[in-house]
């Protein structure tokens, strides 16, 4: 039976992972001189008291030590280990010399190319696969990938500007009076502009509109997003007609980059 690892920006509690049997490596968030493991040392409902409450955080990746001392504990059963964009984190990069340091020629690791809900289904869809090999799982996500989209609506850009994963000549339409920004990822993982509106209100249409006009694969979850405060989200929920669908608030890894009052949306289109 494979092994599977994943990382806590997947939106899996610890009480999930073990009813899935898969590990967690957590990623870091520091404010200030305070670091905390995510979740384990710093919950969401704290994480995002201190960053409403004016509080600038940023996150830390896992050391390769952290994964060397995970990996040892596959007793050398093949296992995949599926994390974070590179794009976005050096998370992947960290795993692979841990591989490296520690001769694990069981352990491969994938660059899932995505991070929050949109990781969270390729770690379900790899868990729903576990009897196969992970050469043969890492074929299933590779067909995924292209499938999966993000789409969100920011009240601002300063904290992906901030966390250094936007270019200022971005942030600055964020910055603008009244503009609220709709970004999604790229195939490789990395943050782009979608669009843009005036007002939250009409940003909001947008995420849903452009949830209708896209043939979402019903086979898979849909699952929306938040930060702070579940409002935005079930405004977008309301004009989709997706009343009921699970609400993730984002972890605190990535939410430190994302910043109060956000909504997004994760789904799978058809083939």
């Amino acid at each position: 039976m494979l092994r599977i690892i994943t990382d806590s920006s997947a939106e899996i509690t610890e009480e999930e992972a073990k009813e899935l049997g898969i590990r967690i490596v957590p990623l870091t968030v520091v404010f200030g001189n305070e670091a905390f493991l995510e979740e384990r040392e710093l919950k969401k409902d704290e994480f995002y008291r201190r960053l409403v409450g004016g509080e600038f955080p940023h996150s830390s990746l896992p050391s390769a030590q952290q994964f060397i001392d995970e990996f040892v504990q596959t007793e050398g059963e093949e296992t995949l280990v599926i994390l974070l964009s590179s794009a976005l984190s050096g998370t992947v990069e960290a795993a692979r010399l841990a591989v490296r340091e520690g001769g694990f020629t069981n352990v491969h690791v994938y660059d899932s190319h995505a991070t929050t809900a949109m990781l969270r289904i390729m770690v379900e869809t790899a868990c729903r696969n576990r009897d196969k090999t992970a050469d043969e799982v890492t074929e299933l996500l590779d067909a995924l990938r292209p499938r999966l989209r993000i789409h969100a609506c920011l009240d601002t850009l300063e904290y992906l500007y901030k966390g250094g994963r936007i270019k200022k000549s971005m942030a600055i339409v964020g910055g603008l009076l009244g503009i609220k920004p709709l970004i999604t990822f790229t195939e490789q993982g990395a943050v782009v502009m979608d669009g843009r509106a005036h007002g939250q209100k009409k940003a909001l249409r947008a995420l849903a509109d452009t949830m209708k006009k896209d043939a979402i694969d019903e086979n898979f979850p849909v699952y929306f997003l938040q930060t702070d405060t579940d409002v935005p989200p079930r405004e977008v929920m309301r004009q989709a007609g997706r009343e009921g669908e699970r609400i993730f608030r984002i972890n605190c890894a990535v939410g430190a980059h994302i910043g109060p009052n956000a909504a997004g949306v994760v789904y799978v289109v058809k083939e």
